[in-house]
């Protein structure tokens, strides 16, 4: 049993996307670093077999209700405690093979955040924010209503120490519905991280920014790394664009639309001032 628990929520509808993103190959070279905690919403035979392929420590079973939340919360309460937690969804990838460590460390020289996350701003307004106060009024969770929270942690995604884990099983674990209705999915993951600043709980964005290091499908990462490169280019530095393009066909081998966005960067028919980025 090691120190870390890396929990894996995915579903009988997902699961095909662990390959692409969760368990690429930066993952798989960390995977005797930690044990893995696979939940499974749903019931897939072909999909069960995949996993094993990932010699998983624990798989978690479960009917496709509640999404992701529920996931997590099945598996938080069906494992033993441990020091260090790292929960995934199946597509969420990092790129770096050195990711483990990193999170490690970044809690080694941080030891009063709890949470290390992707950090999306608290927006709460118009019907959205009714919804969610309804919502947290029916169910209880009325001490987080009108709280001006900064920031809630995207999705549940991320690295938690071992006594914040302890603090939201105490709590009777994650908030969440049995039932696969997405809008109270966001509304919970705002609740559970309002119930976790409430105690006190510091969370942390993993640098260097949002979806940047702990990746969320392509949403960014790829976008602006093609930015970079298209800056690279245009300021005759062919040769750091070349390292960027090398990394991301490392990343996405059998991807024909990243190939293609590579290409056109680098024939130069992407157009870097149209979306400027730091180089």
């Amino acid at each position: 049993m090691h120190e870390t628990v890396v929990c894996v929520a995915t579903s009988e509808r997902t699961w095909r996307t662990l390959g692409r993103y969760c368990f690429n190959a930066p993952f798989i070279a960390n995977r005797q670093k930690f044990d893995l905690a696979i939940g499974f919403n749903g019931n897939d035979p072909e999909g069960r077999r995949y996993l094993d392929t990932l010699t998983p420590e624990y798989v978690l079973m479960r009917p496709n209700t509640g999404h992701d939340l529920a996931n997590f919360d099945n598996i938080l309460k069906n494992i033993p405690g441990y020091h260090h937690y790292i929960l995934l969804h199946d597509d969420h990838w990092f790129y770096d093979d050195m990711w483990f460590e990193r999170l490690e460390q970044l809690h080694g020289s941080s030891p009063e955040v709890g949470v290390f996350g992707n950090l999306a701003r608290f927006d709460l307004s118009g019907d959205f924010k009714e919804y969610h106060d309804r919502v947290c009024s029916s169910m209880g969770y009325t001490e987080v209503i009108g709280r001006p929270y900064p920031h809630f942690v995207q999705g549940l995604a991320g690295s938690y120490t071992g006594p914040v884990i302890r603090a939201i099983l105490e709590q009777d674990g994650i908030p969440h519905v049995h039932r696969s209705v997405q809008a109270a999915a966001q509304v919970f993951e705002r609740v559970f991280s309002g119930l976790m600043l409430n105690q006190g709980v510091r969370f942390g964005q993993i640098p260097p920014g949002f979806e940047m290091y702990l990746v969320h499908r392509d949403h960014s990462f790829v976008k602006i790394k093609l930015q970079q490169a298209a800056h690279h280019i245009a300021g005759g530095n062919r040769e750091s664009a070349e390292e960027i393009f090398l990394m991301l066909h490392r990343l996405r081998p059998d991807d024909p639309t990243v190939t293609i966005r590579i290409d056109a960067v680098r024939s130069g028919q992407a157009d870097p001032a149209r979306n400027p980025v730091e180089a």
